[in-house]
């Protein structure tokens, strides 16, 4: 059976060196699309850290928030998978006590459970301005998709109260915090069913933790040559390095482009 969709993940995976997609991944791109293969973003990214990509090209939607937030190019919701209210709750109670560097990431937003200078360099070197300190009122009107740790063997066992999340990650300094019963391959699932896609249909391009998932999942999983050891064993193909044309060399193999 064809391959009617490509998911890539972000970091290490479509953007090389400089966080640039390099030409031959963006070359493979264009061709994938000439031969009617839509294609998708699925990032740990919160979502005003991936909007960028806009520029670069003309993806069919995306898969924010470690696969908890969805939508397509127009900026239609077509998958939301939420924090439970009450580990929000609990977070904050923990925060009052002792505070710790934790992002709270909603669709669209993004706020300090207590003012860091971690979270504060993080927003910085993405070129976006500092995060507000968040307000536990907020929660009454809108859901809390994604937690992020910084410092994490610090912070971390800080969370074990809260009662239904589990923690992945991409990068070794912060740590997505996402509900118990999500992950990228619950939103490529979610999405799947909308554009009538079968999981044979669907390859997924990954280099991380937070990959293993989508990599399992999909028809084919294609790990990055620098891609984690769990991401490598979790994949059916391993590629070349993402600034060796892994990309490219990947879709070629699989005869998508």
């Amino acid at each position: 059976m064809s391959i009617r969709a490509v998911f890539f993940d972000v970091d290490g995976t479509l953007l090389g060196a400089g966080h640039c997609i390099p030409p031959s991944a963006l070359e493979a791109l264009h061709a994938a699309r000439q031969n009617g293969v839509r294609l998708f973003i699925a990032t740990g990214r919160v979502t005003a850290m991936a909007l960028f990509l806009k520029d670069m090209f003309d993806f069919d939607g995306y898969l924010t928030l470690t696969g908890q937030y969805g939508f397509d190019r127009s900026g239609r919701v077509l998958h939301r998978l939420p924090h439970d209210p009450e580990d929000i709750r609990i977070l904050m109670r923990l925060q009052e006590k002792e505070p710790f560097p934790c992002l709270i990431a909603e669709a669209e937003d993004c706020f300090m459970a207590s003012d860091s200078d971690l979270v504060r360099m993080h927003f910085k070197d993405h070129g976006l301005p500092e995060p507000a300190l968040y307000d536990i009122r907020r929660l009454e009107t809108h859901d809390v998709y994604q937690l992020i740790t910084y410092d994490p063997e610090r912070t971390n066992p800080k969370l074990a109260p809260l009662r239904h999340v589990r923690i992945t990650n991409a990068a070794s300094y912060c740590h997505d915090v996402i509900p118990e019963n999500g992950g990228k391959h619950v939103g490529i699932r979610r999405l799947a069913a909308h554009y009538g896609l079968k999981p044979e249909e669907i390859l997924v391009f990954g280099d991380g933790k937070n990959d293993v998932d989508m990599l399992r999942y999909a028809g084919i999983g294609v790990a990055m040559g620098n891609a984690c050891p769990e991401a490598k064993a979790a994949a059916r193909y391993i590629t070349t390095h993402v600034d060796a044309d892994g990309v490219y060399n990947g879709l070629k193999h699989f005869d998508v482009i």
